[in-house]
């Protein structure tokens, strides 16, 4: 086992300060570090992406070096397949959707540049508190409802499109029909297409206000409610303040998981979780956002699943009486949840499973004894983070009354390669200006009309 030092992601819509679980976390196992009390620290990173690298401790070696040469790798870097984060989420996220392995390839040969991965990002997200997402599109009739509460739903997604739509509903059309999938493609597609601040945009987002104001609910819960005065409030003239309209508000309770693959529509809302997700960066926005909205390929990228939110839902599995599995259809990373109770239990260790494949664990309360292939003996204790070869048995024994929670992700999935990754960070806006005009790919604008920089424009930011 190796001893990690992992990345902060210090972006605009996380919790700052002290209140956010991320800085605390962090600072408890790097004792260097002294939290800003007015910086945002968003996300923890844990992994090999290289736009967070995980170091060995005490080294400015990185873990996918050490796994290249472990294995005598001809390349310089073995990644892992996954991420693992620790989110804290003041702010609401950007709406946005990942693509494929496939898609990945396809947008990166285009334009390396905002798609600077070839490697698609399934996410997974378990609550540490309450947990608020939009995610993928609501039931037909669901958003038939709306349709019909809220006409200037109607009006920008096309009257004609709605009125399509809503007979494919009521003729029985089942959701998962091609017939309706391609009507609710028409009808997002020319929302989408409208610009944020045009006049038809702003005077019907007004009408949406007013309607919510005079009690207006559709299908809508008062939680929803909520959520849509805060994005109105938050992003003025933006689309995206219709999507709780037509996307699922999902709300998750401490120990609750959900699961969403590439394809899927999705916003973060509020809360802090711990997120798996495959080792990418690659994001196509929709909404809530000032950043560049790449709407060819967003319509293009979406499976226009309409589904009941209990499809995102991933069951736990109880592995053993410490140790609680998380494990979604997908091979890129799976959540194990480990649990030693405080002195009233009779359990004061716990045996990990044998894994074989590598993980890392990241240590959220306690203090602990690691006993590491019945030998080897070292004491760690919380925001400690840890690199656990395949093959290794882990033992973990309760030092103190405070339980022990941590947790752990795997796979046995071969990680993507980095190596031909173009990175601007550090750039001016003119340098990359030259390196997209030399490589003749495209020059993307945000709403700002600025140059759109893909070190800014990567999932998190606003």
């Amino acid at each position: 086992m190796h001893r990690l030092n992992c990345h902060v992601q210090n972006y605009a819509w996380g919790k700052k300060g002290d209140d956010s679980e991320v800085g605390r976390l962090y600072g408890a196992g790097h004792k260097q570090f002294q939290i800003e009390q007015q910086k945002p620290y968003a996300e923890l990173w844990m992994g090999t992406h290289p736009d967070g690298p995980a170091r060995l401790h005490g080294s400015d070696l990185k873990l996918s070096e050490h796994r290249a040469r472990l294995d005598n790798a001809p390349k310089e870097d073995d990644h892992l397949p996954f991420i693992m984060k620790i989110m804290a989420i003041q702010h609401t996220l950007s709406l946005q959707v990942h693509p494929t392995k496939e898609q990945a390839t396809q947008l990166h040969e285009k334009d390396p540049f905002n798609y600077p991965d070839r490697n698609h990002k399934p996410e997974l997200a378990y609550a540490l508190n309450r947990f608020e997402l939009l995610c993928g599109f609501r039931t037909a009739k669901e958003i038939m409802i709306n349709m019909k509460s809220f006409p200037e739903l109607q009006t920008v997604m096309g009257v004609d499109n709605c009125k399509r739509f809503m007979a494919l509903v009521e003729a029985g059309h089942p959701d998962d029909s091609e017939e309706l999938k391609q009507a609710i493609k028409d009808c997002f597609t020319t929302m989408i297409y409208i610009e944020n601040h045009s006049e038809v945009l702003v005077e019907n987002l007004a009408i949406l206000r007013q309607n919510l104001e005079h009690g207006v609910r559709g299908c809508l819960i008062e939680d929803t409610v909520e959520v849509m005065f805060k994005t109105l409030d938050l992003f003025p003239g933006d689309v995206g303040c219709f999507a709780p309209l037509y996307l699922n508000h999902m709300i998750l309770e401490p120990g609750e998981c959900c699961y969403y693959a590439a394809e899927e529509l999705h916003a973060y809302l509020s809360g802090e979780c711990v997120e798996c997700v495959g080792c990418s960066n690659n994001t196509i926005r929709a909404g809530l956002t000032n950043k560049y909205v790449d709407r060819e390929s967003l319509v293009q990228v979406l499976n226009y699943r309409m589904t009941d939110p209990s499809y995102y839902i991933v069951p736990p599995q109880s592995l053993t009486p410490n140790v609680v599995e998380f494990a979604p259809d997908c091979r890129d990373f799976t959540l194990h949840e480990i649990k030693i109770n405080d002195e009233s239990s009779s359990s004061t260790s716990a045996e990990l499973p044998n894994l074989d494949c590598a993980s890392i664990i990241v240590f959220v309360s306690g203090d602990v004894q690691v006993e590491e292939n019945d030998q080897k003996r070292h004491t760690v204790t919380r925001g400690d983070i840890y690199y656990i070869p395949k093959d290794t048995d882990v033992k973990l024994t309760r030092l103190s009354a405070t339980p022990v929670l941590a947790y752990r992700t795997s796979s046995d999935e071969e990680g993507p390669d980095h190596s031909n990754r173009i990175r601007t960070d550090g750039l001016s806006q003119a340098e990359i200006l030259k390196m997209r005009l030399r490589n003749e790919v495209r020059v993307s604008l945000n709403n700002n009309n600025q140059l759109a920089d893909v070190s800014v424009e990567m999932d998190g930011f606003m």
